[in-house]
């Protein structure tokens, strides 16, 4: 008897263990036609989250499994979390395959950009990583724009058809976009990350297209790994996100939420001018170095979000570093999984309190400063 596969996440269904992944009861198992294993029925029914995470090894035999039979990758990247969906395992494919880059989320971007803005960004930062795709697609999954884009890239690059493998961190939106591309609401998206468990094919219908669906990978560096699954949502982007403009002195402080915070070490003479990029749950607070201990030491949830209660003891026990930057006029000092700071007028010279896991990079900015 022909394994059943559930076509929501990609598990091979059994009804002998409830427990484990793939489940399904025996009546509906037995029954002809396409299933989704009980995990991912409850997902897209209920909404209900039953966490599943995968090792990087596991995803890393998923992926090698399939690219002997994939001639292109499609590889999703996350505008707003550009770093974050950063990972030397998608990287390393995007060096041997031919691909097409899918920058999605592009109604989250705040300050209008016109796509080919976003475009020739990511193509410079593509270049620094050795990376140089057939194209570059700049999508929403959550309106459509740009969907048809992409299938216009693959039937130009491969008129007779392919098999194109989908690569992507948790979160970007990469089972939305093959849904989009399908025209069906079949591979089980979820707000959650770790959904997808196997890779899922699906061909795009009246097409030699075949999009193979691979799990997302949790990459390293990510702040909003780093806490609860509620708090992970809050961290992500729902809406566009939210953008606060600071002007600070030496002196003062700027916490995060309770995630990371630094201090302002300018010069006594020099006020930079930084916006701040976050989602619009996580909370920026001011202070002077003095209050900031202060802060630090008391549990203040109303003020200081996230972390939340049921993560914030955990959180507090992560080993943190201190590191010095200097961030210059036009540059941006970003931390993954969680938002970006962009100078108007620096330099910026600041010491950071941040978790030892925690990515923190400067790049050439994304939003360029308004003068």
């Amino acid at each position: 008897m022909s394994k059943k596969i559930c076509i929501g996440c990609g598990i091979e269904l059994q009804s002998d263990y409830p427990e484990k992944n793939g489940y399904l009861p025996v009546t509906k198992l037995e029954e002809k036609g396409e299933h989704y294993c009980q995990r991912c029925f409850k997902i897209k029914n209920y909404g209900k989250y039953m966490p599943v995470r995968l090792t990087r090894d596991d995803y890393r035999k998923v992926v090698q499994e399939e690219m002997a039979n994939s001639q292109l990758a499609i590889a999703v990247f996350d505008i707003i979390d550009f770093e974050g969906s950063f990972d030397d395992e998608i990287l390393d494919v995007l060096r041997e395959k031919d691909s097409i880059v899918v920058i999605n989320k592009l109604d989250l971007i705040p300050d209008e950009k016109h796509p080919s803005e976003v475009a020739n960004w990511v193509k410079i930062r593509l270049a620094e990583e050795g990376i140089a795709p057939l194209d570059i697609a700049i999508v929403s999954s959550k309106n459509g724009y740009g969907i048809n884009g992409i299938f216009k890239k693959i039937k130009h690059f491969y008129p007779n058809g392919v098999e194109a493998l989908v690569l992507g961190v948790t979160n970007v939106g990469k089972s939305s976009i093959v849904n989009r591309l399908l025209g069906l609401k079949k591979v089980t998206v979820s707000k959650y990350p770790g959904t997808t468990l196997k890779s899922v094919r699906n061909q795009i219908p009246h097409t030699k297209i075949t999009l193979v669906d691979t799990p997302g990978l949790i990459p390293e560096g990510r702040i909003s790994d780093l806490v609860c699954e509620n708090c992970n949502l809050k961290m992500v982007p729902a809406n566009e996100i939210s953008r606060k403009t600071f002007k600070v002195s030496k002196g003062r402080a700027l916490i995060i939420g309770e995630l990371l915070w630094f201090k302002v070490l300018n010069e006594d003479d020099i006020k930079p001018i930084f916006s701040l990029y976050a989602a619009k749950d996580v909370t920026f607070h001011e202070t002077n170095e003095e209050r900031l201990e202060e802060l630090l030491k008391t549990d203040r949830g109303d003020l200081l979000t996230p972390p939340c209660e049921d993560c914030i003891h955990d959180y507090r026990k992560l080993e943190k570093t201190k590191h010095k930057v200097i961030v210059k006029t036009g540059e941006e000092l970003v931390f993954k999984g969680l938002g970006w700071i962009s100078v108007k007028r620096g330099p910026l010279n600041i010491e950071i309190t941040a978790p030892r896991k925690a990515g923190v990079i400067i790049r050439d900015a994304f939003i360029k400063p308004k003068r």
